[in-house]
């Protein structure tokens, strides 16, 4: 109860008290029926009830990191790539993640980039590193290379080009493995404009398939 229903109930009880000597002076001094002392507790007991509820203020929430809200990424003036949806790690579980996934689109569909002059640079709290395309510029990438594993809704017949609506699934394969907690930032760099710059964190524990937060 707080300090101010604390005061409201001490009043009311002088109230009370104060009735029921009123009213037995009024009698005479003939004392009161015992039904006049039930109702009299009977009340006293309610406002005490009522005075609790009344006063008591619901605590705030504390925030915690589930109910925060998650960063996004906003897209820069002169950028022309933005990334969809997560980045997600593939590792060894309870051990460290080796391989990052992610799909680039363009941010203005009139707007088109050759993926043949994409540079990839993977940087951690220890190492920055330029990542080399595979031959081809699809397939699965070994350590220290990059690779386009997938289009989506590719428009007209297969090249390296993203246009329209096309989402280039990307996967890079750094030299050194992410481990828990560590904290990482994967910089896309079209030929022309603004890079496209992830910063992502692992998280505290890797399982086989794993999706990096964002910073």
């Amino acid at each position: 109860m707080t300090l101010k229903g604390k005061f409201l109930l001490t009043q009311l009880v002088f109230l009370v008290t104060g009735l029921s000597v009123f009213t037995a002076s009024w009698q005479g001094g003939i004392p009161m029926a015992p039904w006049h002392y039930v109702f009299l507790a009977f009340s006293l007991v309610l406002l005490i009830l009522t005075a609790g509820c009344t006063d008591s203020t619901p605590p705030t929430p504390v925030p915690t990191l589930s109910t925060l809200p998650i960063p996004r990424g906003t897209v820069l003036p002169g950028q022309v790539l933005q990334v969809f949806g997560d980045v997600s790690g593939s590792g060894i579980p309870g051990g460290t993640i080796d391989t990052m996934t992610f799909a680039v689109g363009l941010v203005d569909t009139h707007d088109s980039v050759n993926m043949e002059n994409l540079t990839i640079v993977y940087a951690d709290a220890i190492r920055t590193e330029s990542l080399y395309p595979v031959e081809g510029y699809h397939g699965d990438p070994p350590k220290g290379f990059w690779g386009i594993i997938r289009v989506e809704n590719e428009v007209g017949s297969p090249n390296n080009r993203l246009d329209n609506e096309e989402r280039f699934v990307i996967r890079i394969n750094p030299t050194a493995p992410l481990v828990p907690r560590q904290m990482i930032t994967i910089d896309v760099k079209p030929p022309a404009g603004r890079s496209l710059a992830m910063r992502r964190v692992a998280p505290p524990s890797i399982l086989a398939e794993n999706i990096l937060s964002p910073l």
